[in-house]
């Protein structure tokens, strides 16, 4: 019976003292003053628990008896006694304030108390006190330190780190929020379309940078002016204000497009309700190129007046020759874009197109002596000159009845004198074909009868190369006969030779003959010549020399 009842009240005992808190440092309890000492304030912090806090800790504080207050754990002993502490219990207290005021980025009020190195030191409670830098104190750079010291300012806390008890703090940041809140609110009352002052602020190369109150806008360069070609410098000054147009606004970004040549009518409808093709108009010179001129025809809008518009005569070569920058000129408009906006200009066509005249004199058919004026490039042609103002163009092609010039340059030069006959003439376009070989008889199908196949000749060596020889025959120079490297491996030859040929093959499309030496011991030979080895070798021949004649068309 005895043992029930004791072990019935360790039981109790135990439930008791279970209920009972552990005491651990650091831990923070509210408490209240229950005795005031010379050196120590005794305080009950419940559960039977009292502790004593150093009476200095309560220095700048009047207090009584009963007087609540929170209080920290700083130590305990095996009686249970225990040594409290006031201000380490508001000092946790202000940085769990602290981390709430970052974590919601909150703005919290400080007291700037001095200047340190790069800033200042700030005490945001009691006993906390965190680094300002310079740079974070306002937006422009800082003349005057001493300013800040002892004032009350708003701050965010942009860094903070509860290791080493370290933060830093900006002033900055509440500065340019306000800012930006006060820019959206601006923006939210602009619209499109809307007249507003502003003061230049900044001028770079691509436009101009507009002060509007709180807010920039931008004034692109290709909104300054009608005009092609301004600079912002010409138009504006640094400071003063002008009249702008908004064109543009983007309300996420905060930023406003402006527009200062919209406040003007476009010179382009202006102009375009007044002229049409073929109406006669003045305009100021305002560049020469060596392709034409640009003609001023209203402040803003430009036409061009190109090079082959200038004159009617051939002879001609730039607009420097004629044209003059700043020169009142009087044009006929010939084109009008309206996508593009370009007008197209021409002062020849108030004469009469002198081809028209000069044309009668001349037919198809006819021979004339022309001067060779220019060589065509790519070995094309020559350009030839019949009279002032009038040109044909001799092909590559109606030169020769017998072969293809592979090097123009080497025959003709510029100035020298040349029969011609006229192929075509076309109004249109203005050009006259010319032919040369058309004034003599085609002859190549006498002579391919008569240079024909296993027939005898003789030629003169004009040409020796590294795998043929070539020679011409007394009858028509323009002919010309091929001997492969093949028969010629036992015979020296110079050029001016002349040696008896045997021909092969007479190739009809390129009016070319393939010729073997001939050789009176080798006679029974020769006159068996269609053997399969000459017929393969010819086939190389012509391929190699077709291959050659048509890299250079």
């Amino acid at each position: 019976m005895n043992y029930l009842k004791k072990k019935y009240r360790y039981k109790i005992l135990k439930e008791k003292l279970n209920k009972i808190p552990k005491l651990n440092k650091y831990d923070i309890y509210k408490g209240r003053i229950i005795n005031i000492l010379e050196d120590y304030v005794v305080i009950d912090f419940g559960h039977k628990f009292e502790g004593v806090v150093p009476l200095n800790e309560f220095k700048k504080e009047k207090i009584k008896i009963n007087d609540k207050k929170d209080i920290m754990i700083v130590n305990t002993n095996y009686n249970g006694n225990c040594l409290l502490s006031y201000k380490k219990a508001l000092n946790n207290k202000s940085w769990i304030n602290i981390q709430k005021i970052y974590q919601n980025k909150n703005n919290i009020k400080g007291y700037i108390l001095y200047r340190t190195k790069g800033g200042y030191i700030v005490s945001l409670y009691k006993d906390i006190t965190c680094f300002l830098p310079g740079s974070q104190i306002q937006i422009n750079a800082i003349k005057d330190y001493d300013y800040y010291i002892g004032k009350i300012i708003d701050l965010q806390i942009i860094k903070i780190n509860l290791k080493i008890k370290n933060i830093i703090v900006s002033h900055k940041v509440i500065i340019e929020n306000n800012i930006e809140n006060t820019k959206k609110k601006i923006i939210d009352n602009l619209e499109v379309g809307q007249i507003i002052e502003g003061k230049v602020k900044n001028i770079i190369s691509y436009g101009v940078f507009i002060d509007l109150g709180t807010i920039d806008g931008l004034l692109h360069i290709t909104d300054i002016s009608w005009k092609k070609k301004v600079t912002p410098r010409s138009v504006f000054k640094l400071g003063n204000k002008y009249k702008f147009i908004i064109i543009g606004i983007d309300k996420e970004k905060s930023r406003v497009q402006l527009g200062y040549k919209q406040l003007t009518k476009n010179p382009w409808d202006i102009l375009i309700n007044k002229i049409k093709i073929g109406s006669v108009i003045k305009g100021r010179v305002t560049a020469v190129t060596d392709y034409g001129a640009f003609i001023e025809l209203l402040e803003g809008i430009e036409g061009l007046l190109h090079v082959s518009e200038i004159s009617w005569d051939h002879e001609f070569k730039t607009a420097k020759d004629l044209i003059k920058i700043n020169q009142i000129i009087k044009c006929i408009v010939i084109n009008i874009d309206k996508d593009d906006k370009k007008i197209y200009l021409s002062i020849k066509r108030f004469k009469k197109d002198p081809f028209e005249d000069i044309i009668k004199n001349y037919s198809i058919g006819n021979k004339y002596t022309g001067i060779i004026d220019k060589i065509l490039k790519y070995n094309y042609g020559l350009k030839i000159k019949l009279e002032k103002n009038l040109y044909g163009i001799l092909l590559n092609n109606d030169i020769s009845w017998y072969k293809r010039i592979n090097n123009l340059y080497k025959y003709y030069r510029i100035g020298d004198k040349i029969d011609v006959t006229i192929l075509s003439i076309d109004l249109k376009s203005k050009k006259i074909i010319l032919g040369h070989k058309q004034l003599s008889t085609n002859k190549w199908d006498e002579y391919k009868t008569i240079f024909k196949p296993k027939s005898v000749h003789e030629g003169i060596i004009t040409k020796i190369t590294k795998n043929s020889i070539i020679l011409k025959n007394k009858i028509n120079e323009d002919l010309k006969f091929f001997i492969n490297n093949k028969f010629l491996k036992n015979n020296t030859y110079n050029i001016g030779d002349v040696i008896k040929f045997f021909v092969i093959d007479v190739n009809n499309k390129y009016k070319k003959i393939f010729v073997r030496p001939y050789n009176k011991k080798e006679k029974r030979i020769i006159l068996e010549t269609s053997t399969f080895g000459d017929l393969d070798e010819l086939n190389i021949i012509k391929k190699k020399i077709e291959k050659k004649e048509n890299k250079n068309k």
